[in-house]
């Protein structure tokens, strides 16, 4: 089987990554892939296929000729995009679609496969993107050619059936997720004192602090100083290590909170360090390092808030309440409802469907970023005391299972080229 894989993202690494899990389950087993990639998506690849990549550029005619080169050349049995809606995104993604290419994928031989990580395949849809009242920043999805077919990835999609949900779930590596004790403890002597210190790891997209930053909020300027409310009582040593830009969170003065700033590392490194960790924060309830982090029965949290900042001012005690006032005096709106920082996707993570009935939802712990004390202890809990970690490690295991069952890449993708040349 031959397999192509089109991973145009330059602004996060979520579907860039599984594709690269699909490619190493198909080799195998014997097959041959060939990646399209975009320069960022290179960097993530290169180090397991540094020579079954063809680079992406910033000329949409270029890679429309790459493509067509690729096809011809390689003379793949499917086509997998990673995903295909998201090469409609007016940003953070290398050019490739106009109408002709469109029409073109008509007289494709291959067989066709977007995947779809959160939804945005399930049908045509337009969606606000950035912090709703700072940003007028509205995305259009068409929907996805006819004979496209839907793969969902687990995770993030729930295993199990769900109505009125289109594509087939598959698994794109074998779980729990893990990796060997040995390496597990080498991560942990690079980053802490001893080994037994606490390690929590924070995952930032790429375009959540470029969005932030565009819009001038300060919550990254600020989250070290939250954190610190957060983690600084706890009876070991807290190191945070956040994979950003190499520089977003700085830490307060004199603060008891270790922060390790990191850019973006090569994928074995970046999963390697997620699962030597002793809890996974996030402020995207769609990271897909948060449904790894779900597959590997690690303690995660979502920091998320529901507040707008006049209702927070009647809620809030010192420090925290001072923080909120100076981040919103420093960016009018600065304070707003979110559950996807920066872009707010309230209402659009309900359309997207993503999370109904999905039971990836129960394994990880929403929190409200500037909840105080109540978070405070829930985050102290998923670090020290047991029976919590316990009780939401058998959540993680449900879907753990579920998952499990379901068939890998290799398979699904056989099974799908076997379908359209009629031999299922």
């Amino acid at each position: 089987m031959r397999v192509l894989f089109v991973t145009p993202v330059e602004a996060g690494a979520g579907e860039t990554v599984t594709a690269l899990h699909m490619a190493e389950n198909i080799v195998e087993r014997g097959g041959n892939v060939l990646f399209l990639a975009s320069a960022f998506a290179r960097r993530l690849i290169g180090q397991q296929f540094p020579e079954a990549i063809r680079g992406l550029t910033d000329d949409g005619e270029q890679n429309r000729a790459l493509w067509k080169a690729a096809l011809f050349e390689f003379r793949p049995d499917v086509v997998v995009f990673a995903d295909y809606p998201l090469l409609f995104f007016s940003g953070g993604v290398v050019p490739l679609v106009d109408k002709e290419w469109v029409r073109s994928l008509d007289d494709v031989e291959a067989c066709l496969v977007t995947l779809d990580h959160t939804g945005f395949a399930q049908r045509e849809i337009g969606l606000f993107f950035g912090p709703p009242h700072l940003s007028f920043h509205y995305q259009t999805f068409p929907a996805i050619p006819a004979r496209m077919h839907l793969l969902l990835p687990c995770p993030m999609n729930e295993p199990a059936p769900v109505a009125g949900r289109r594509g087939e779930p598959f698994r794109y590596w074998d779980v729990p997720l893990h990796v060997p004790d040995e390496q597990r403890r080498a991560v942990r002597r690079r980053y802490l004192d001893h080994e037994d210190d606490v390690l929590v790891f924070h995952a930032t997209a790429r375009w959540a602090w470029q969005t932030a930053q565009a819009n001038n909020i300060p919550y990254y300027q600020f989250l070290p100083e939250i954190l610190v409310c957060y983690l600084a009582d706890l009876p070991k040593p807290v190191t945070l290590v956040s994979v950003n830009n190499g520089q977003l969170l700085q830490p307060p003065a004199g603060s008891p909170l270790r922060i390790v700033n990191l850019a973006s590392l090569p994928t074995a490194e970046y999963e390697a360090l997620l699962f030597a960790s002793d809890l996974m924060i996030t402020e995207n309830r769609i990271s897909i390092t948060l449904g790894k982090a779900v597959c590997g029965l690690l303690p995660c949290a979502v920091l998320r808030n529901s507040f707008r900042y006049r209702a927070l001012l009647h809620r809030l005690e010192e420090p925290l309440r001072e923080m909120v006032i100076t981040m919103e005096s420093l960016r009018p709106g600065a304070i707003y409802p979110y559950d996807i920082f920066p872009s707010g996707m309230r209402d659009e993570l309900e359309r997207l469907g993503l999370y109904r009935d999905n039971s990836l939802t129960q394994g990880f712990q929403d929190l409200e970023v500037y909840g105080g004390e109540a978070t405070r202890q829930i985050l102290r809990d998923l670090l020290i005391d047991e029976a919590a970690r316990a009780a939401l490690r058998a959540k993680q295991q449900r879907y753990v299972d579920r998952l499990r069952r379901l068939d890998d890449a290799e398979l699904v993708l056989r099974r799908l080229i076997r379908h359209e040349r009629g031999d299922a």
